[in-house]
C-alpha cells in the first residue's frame, strides 16, 4: 500500500480544493488499489481490505475521467474560490508550527473578488450548469477521499498493532530460549519432575 504524501492528521477537507490537488489525490487513490481487482504483491492487512481499496480505486478513476470529460478544469478553481471563500474558513497548514491556520485574510478576499469577476462573464445557464457539475464532483470526491482516509488509517493501525505483537512474541521466545537453552527438553524435564502437590499449592 502506498502511503499518502500528506499524513491524514494534516489533511483538511477545505485545505486543498484547487484543481491540481484534487486530480493528484484521485491519482493517489487510484494507484492504491486496482480497479480490475488483479492480485498484488502487497502484504499485511492491506490484503484483507484489498477489495475495498480496489473499489475506491475504480470510483476515483471514474470520477477523474468524468471531470476530464466535462472539461471542469477551466472554471474549477474560480468556482471553488468564489463558492467557499469568505464563507468558510479555508484552512492552511503551517509546517513550522505544525498547526492549522485560517486563511480568511486580505489575499483571500482579493482571490474571491477576481474569481467572481471571471465567472460573471458566463451566461446564467453556463454558470448554473458549471456550479452544479463542480459541486457534484466535490461531493463525490469527498465521499471517496473520506472512505480512503478511513480505510488507510484502519490498515495502518492494524499493521502497527501486528508489528507490536510480533516484537513482543519474538521477545518472549528469546527469553524462553534464554531460560531453557536452545533445546527446551531440559526445561520440560524439570517441569515434569516437579511434585504434583506443587501445582495444587
Amino acid at each position: 500500500m502506498k502511503q499518502p504524501k500528506t499524513p491524514i492528521w494534516k489533511k483538511s477537507m477545505l485545505q486543498n480544493l484547487y484543481f491540481d490537488k484534487i486530480i493528484e489525490t484521485l491519482d493517489e487513490i487510484t494507484e492504491n488499489g486496482d480497479m480490475y481487482g488483479y492480485d498484488t504483491d502487497e502484504t499485511g492487512y492491506y490484503l484483507d481490505y484489498k477489495p475495498l481499496f480496489d473499489e475506491l480505486s475504480a470510483n476515483a478513476y471514474d470520477l477523474w475521467e468524468a471531470i476530464q470529460e466535462l472539461g471542469l478544469e477551466e472554471h474549477w478553481d474560480d468556482m471553488t474560490v468564489a463558492l467557499l471563500g469568505e464563507t468558510q474558513t479555508v484552512l492552511g497548514f503551517d509546517v513550522h508550527e505544525m498547526d492549522y491556520f485560517g486563511m480568511l485574510a486580505w489575499d483571500e478576499r482579493v482571490a474571491v473578488s477576481e474569481a467572481t469577476k471571471r465567472i460573471e462573464r458566463m451566461t446564467k445557464r453556463e454558470l448554473i450548469l458549471t456550479f452544479r457539475r463542480v459541486m457534484v464532483a466535490l461531493a463525490a470526491f469527498w465521499d471517496i477521499k473520506a472512505g480512503h482516509d478511513c480505510l488507510t488509517a484502519i490498515v495502518d493501525e492494524l499493521d502497527e498493532r501486528s508489528a507490536v505483537f510480533e516484537r513482543k512474541e519474538t521477545h518472549i521466545n528469546r527469553l524462553y530460549q534464554d531460560l531453557t537453552g536452545a533445546d527446551n527438553s531440559e526445561f520440560d524435564q524439570i517441569v515434569n519432575g516437579l511434585p504434583q502437590r506443587m501445582w495444587l499449592e
